[in-house]
């Protein structure tokens, strides 16, 4: 998206400064932003291809006659409009008239003809600007507004009026400054306060990561006119953004620090990227000023930062950060090549680190001071434990190797969308997807190829859903999906119904235990079809020998009684005596990008590994165990003979398993109506409505969350084997926290006999 290619900037020269003085007055500060902003932009720009360019530019026209796609209006391609790469072009060029950029040829620094080709490249846009405002936000293509015939460059998607095209321009002229002529400054700042004017008129996309996208060109128009008032209303709009988003599906930052956008997406990754990155450099131009975000307003950024980190990975083989897919949604159609969101995270570390040093926030400099050490195995980082993103049904659980992320959604989330033709497949991307990240390739590239009814980790009645754009996003039928967390260990529940079809049902259950032990559970499948139901194991990249049941396999087709897969560093066994089959398939599958999304790169082949379980009977629960991170099938086979995790109890009232090594019970209570759960040692608890309970016998520590979000309050009943129940009355976290987890001590002694 253009957006990311726009923002991946690097914080040039700002690790290196002093620390910076405290300004008497505006003018002065508005100068010192100033330097810091173009210090910015210029040190962002590669500006190699400069000499060809200016070359290669018509100087007549304005125009390069080959290598840009001009096609404007109704006819041109919405995302990623391929006419913007002229004004791409012309930010390197004048960074490279200006003197920063890396590694650029001093030879470009101040020359002449280098400024007169940039002249004749904004003449030519300036002069072919559309002038019916009607088109600028997009989407009236062929109407009375703005018809298709208008001239002019525009597009019909609002995002390259309002942002794409103004952030090119705000940069270009900001650095060019005093020697723009007037037209070329009056032509600027036209195009820049015509977006700017959005905010006026209250457009209901200016959400988000879009809000401080288009306060940027504000701030840049500013800086370029010397107009305070102007700063002072952009940064204004910044921190108005600094707070906490409680209401549902309400783009912005969640009190738990992930993202929204789109109206109820995960999207750390990319709108969340964006904003956080434009958020850093407001506040590290700003540093030290009267602009500068007050203590409250940068501890809810830095609760952001905080939250980014435990969705990055690391890849191994590339040595490169990553986003999980899950907080990517429609980005996962995008190729490493097309430097999109899946290319790395576009967050430079070292700007992180400096604005945590310039502001004092300790979070800020921690976030940079773990994301900067070396990484084992796939977790960058190292992050250690469980988190739960309630406000977006999430979970993530890093161990020392691996990193192993969950994504549901509720009544109160999507699952993910088909925008711009991208993702017009992704109808499953977060029916319970589970990534699991050892290596850190395992799912890179390889979207065009694999089967998108099985998604990793997914129960699915299999091509039950017909898969098609305009039905891609959906909000989930049930409220009751989320989990609850210790900080070391971890539940997720999905009462799950297709919101599509209505004809597929399951309660399923996932618990996160210390030292890379997964439990998953799947109860109550109804099925109104005869589509096979499967649970996904897993399909990603194949990577060295499969085992199955302890000899190596190429693959099996719907084996009965399983007992053990083992491959690429994760491992799973599955009960006795268990009516699921196995299937394991790798090999070579082709795919095309162009299928998926607008991404023009070559088709692919991928050799896939695919591993699922087939539910020959829906009326029986299953389960499985799950052995992320284990180094080698010894690793595995010595691990798994040593589990220490025995079912309770598996049905449509409760889930539940017993930690025997800690002493800890993980309950799921599906209804009020569940009834008590009976644990190892005698113990028995029961709830009043639909709760997640982890309990430590051992410390006495009982952890709860209500995954509907709906109860202010809990009674869990302990009843001993010895002595009277106690009932232990938990204060549910309200408003934008509910689902968080709470804790409460239950002093239990048995009586002295």
């Amino acid at each position: 998206m253009l957006r990311f290619l726009l923002l991946s900037l690097v914080f040039a020269g700002l690790s290196t400064q002093a620390s910076l003085p405290t300004y008497e007055s505006r003018a002065d500060e508005m100068g010192t932003i100033a330097e810091r902003r173009i210090a910015v932009i210029v040190g962002g720009q590669s500006t190699g291809s400069v000499g060809s360019w200016v070359s290669s530019l018509n100087r007549s026209s304005g125009k390069w006659p080959s290598g840009i796609n001009y096609t404007a209006g109704c006819d041109a391609q919405r995302a990623n409009w391929p006419a913007l790469n002229h004004w791409n072009r012309i930010v390197a060029m004048a960074a490279a008239w200006h003197g920063g950029a890396s590694n650029q040829d001093s030879k470009w620094v101040k020359n002449a003809d280098l400024r007169s080709a940039i002249s004749s490249a904004m003449g030519f846009w300036f002069s072919n600007d559309y002038t019916n405002d009607a088109c600028l936000n997009g989407d009236f293509g062929g109407t009375d507004a703005c018809p298709c015939g208008t001239a002019g460059l525009w597009n019909t998607n609002w995002y390259s009026n309002v942002l794409g095209l103004p952030l090119l321009v705000s940069q270009t002229c900001l650095i060019l400054g005093d020697s723009l002529s007037s037209s070329e400054r009056n032509s600027c700042t036209h195009i820049t306060s015509r977006a700017y004017a959005a905010f006026a008129q209250g457009q209901g996309y200016l959400t988000g990561a879009n809000v401080l996208d288009l306060a940027r060109i504000g701030a840049d128009e500013a800086l370029l006119t010397d107009d305070t008032g102007l700063l002072n209303d952009a940064y204004s709009r910044v921190h108005g953004q600094l707070v906490y988003s409680n209401e549902v599906k309400n783009d912005g930052i969640k009190a738990d620090g992930s993202f929204q956008q789109h109206g109820g997406l995960l999207y750390n990754g990319n709108y969340g990227n964006v904003f956080a990155k434009d958020v850093l450099q407001f506040e590290t131009d700003a540093a030290q000023t009267q602009y500068a975000a007050d203590e409250d307003e940068l501890s809810v950024f830095a609760s952001l930062l905080d939250s980014d980190r435990w969705m990055i990975f690391y890849n191994q083989v590339t040595s490169k950060m990553h986003w999980d897919f899950s907080a990517l949604p429609r980005f996962i159609v995008f190729p490493v090549a097309d430097n999109q969101p899946t290319s790395g995270i576009g967050i430079n570390i070292t700007g992180v680190a400096e604005l945590g040093r310039l502001s004092g926030n300790e979070v800020i400099s921690n976030v940079a001071t773990s994301l900067q050490g070396d990484s084992e195995g796939a977790n960058a980082g190292k992050l250690d434990g469980n988190r739960m993103f309630y406000a977006n049904d999430y979970m993530v659980h890093r161990g020392e190797s691996y990193v192993s992320t969950l994504k549901m959604y509720s009544s109160r989330t999507k699952n993910t969308e088909c925008t711009n033709s991208a993702n017009p497949f992704g109808f499953h991307l977060a029916d319970g997807t589970l990534y699991t990240y050892v290596q850190g390739n395992e799912y890179e590239d390889i979207a065009a190829a694999w089967d998108w009814d099985l998604i990793p980790g997914i129960t699915v009645d299999y091509k039950g859903t017909k898969l098609a754009c305009g039905s891609t996003t959906v909000t989930g039928k049930f409220p009751f999906v989320g989990g609850v967390s210790t900080g070391d260990s971890g539940i997720s529940v999905m009462r799950y119904t297709n919101p599509s079809t209505a004809n597929f049902h399951f309660l399923k259950a996932w618990f996160f235990l210390p030292d890379g032990v997964q439990r998953v559970m799947v109860s109550s499948i109804q099925s109104k079809t005869s589509s096979e139901v499967r649970s996904v194991l897993d399909q990603k990249r194949h990577s060295g020998d499969v085992y199955v049941n302890g000899k190596v396999s190429s693959g099996v087709n719907n084996i009965g009684a399983p007992a053990s897969l083992w491959h690429a560093g994760v491992g799973y066994t599955f009960e006795n005596g268990t009516s699921a089959k196995l299937s394991v398939t790798t090999g070579d599958k082709t795919g095309d990008w162009s299928k998926i999304g607008t991404s023009s790169q070559p088709s692919t082949t991928v050799d896939l590994f695919t591993a699922y379980l087939v539910h020959t009977n829906l009326t029986d629960p299953i389960e499985y165990t799950i052995f992320p991170g284990t180094a080698d099938y010894a690793a595995f086979e010595t691990k798994s003979a040593n589990v220490t995790i025995q079912t309770v109890e598996n049905d449509p009232l409760i889930s539940a398993v017993y930690d025997t090594a800690r002493s800890t019970a993980y309950v799921v209570f599906w209804a009020p109506e569940s009834g008590d759960v009976q644990l190892p040692s005698g113990m028995k608890m029961g709830a009043d409505i639909g709760l997640t309970v982890i309990y430590n016998e051992a410390t006495g520590v009982v952890t709860v969350a209500d995954p509907s979000q709906q109860q202010s309050q809990a009674k869990l009943t302990m009843i001993p084997p010895v002595g009277p129940a106690t009932t232990l009355t938990f204060d549910l976290p309200t408003d934008g926290q509910a689902g968080n987890s709470g804790s409460l001590y239950y002093n239990y002694v048995a009586p002295q006999v």
